[in-house]
């Protein structure tokens, strides 16, 4: 039979958690590193003191965890937006967009536009320079334009 303190002591060990010393340092070029081993002597470290719990006996099953936590996350969404759960794979109604409704552009996509239909509209009243260059310039500004109409979804006016 075992003594009552021998029997305290190993429940404690098992039940408490275990604190796991982890060592951080920086080396010559200035990256943090972090471990379990202290590092060269002639590198100053900081000890971090991380509790840590020990793992159940066997496989732990990561995948079916993360799963029960996805679906939990899913189910708090729908009862917080006061849906049910299927609905939250359709799009938002704002989302949806109708036929009429224009297509909101970026502010700095917006500037770009503008600059270069400004560009496109001087190039085209301009003299200065040969017509090959211009004629260049301004299918450059006519492809640039065309690359954000298409990042919108939007047919070229």
């Amino acid at each position: 039979m075992m003594k009552p303190t021998l029997t305290l002591a190993i429940v404690l060990a098992l039940v408490l958690p275990v604190r796991a010393q982890v060592y951080k340092w920086t080396d010559a070029d200035g990256q943090v590193h972090y471990g379990g081993t202290p590092p060269a002597a002639d590198r100053p470290s900081q000890t971090l003191d991380i509790q840590s719990q020990p793992t159940p006996d066997g496989e732990v099953d990561n995948v079916s965890s993360m799963r029960r936590a996805t679906r939990e996350l899913r189910e708090l969404r729908a009862v917080n937006r006061g849906v049910p759960v299927r609905e939250l794979d359709r799009p938002p109604r704002s989302s949806r967009r109708k036929k009429n409704t224009p297509t909101r552009i970026g502010y700095e996509d917006q500037a770009k536009i503008d600059n270069l239909n400004s560009d496109i509209r001087r190039l085209s009243s301009s003299t200065l320079g040969s017509a090959s260059s211009r004629a260049r310039e301004i299918r450059a500004a006519k492809s640039e334009l065309r690359q954000i109409y298409r990042k919108y979804g939007i047919k070229p006016p």
